[in-house]
């Protein structure tokens, strides 16, 4: 009785081990998969890059405001001030220093 649950404990372990390897198997196959997919999309993209680049060397860059310049809406806005108002009176202050020691003198 006793060898045979030596013998029964023996074989799970076996058993065990085989589907670990299996799975091992199985895993180390699907990482060199997504490794060669890996590799070529990384080509593909660089191949995208090289030839937006190529692209991009062969337009003659725009001029300022001249011809092929980007339209209005295009552009990059120009960077807005934050408003600096007083909450109490709308008081528009320069900047935030200003703002700060008008509101202390406000609020009193």
């Amino acid at each position: 009785p006793q060898a045979d649950i030596y013998k029964a404990d023996f074989e799970a372990e076996r058993a065990a081990r085989e589907q670990l390897h299996a799975q091992r198997e199985a895993l180390q196959e699907a990482l060199a998969q997504l490794q060669l997919r890996l590799e070529s999309e990384g080509a593909a993209r660089v191949r995208m890059e090289e030839m937006r680049n190529r692209h991009s060397e062969l337009r003659p860059p725009a001029a300022a405001g001249g011809f092929g310049a980007l339209p209005a809406p295009l552009r990059a806005p120009p960077e807005e001030q934050p408003d600096l108002c007083c909450p109490k009176c709308q008081y528009k202050a320069p900047d935030m220093d200003t703002l700060q020691i008008h509101v202390m003198d406000c609020i009193k």
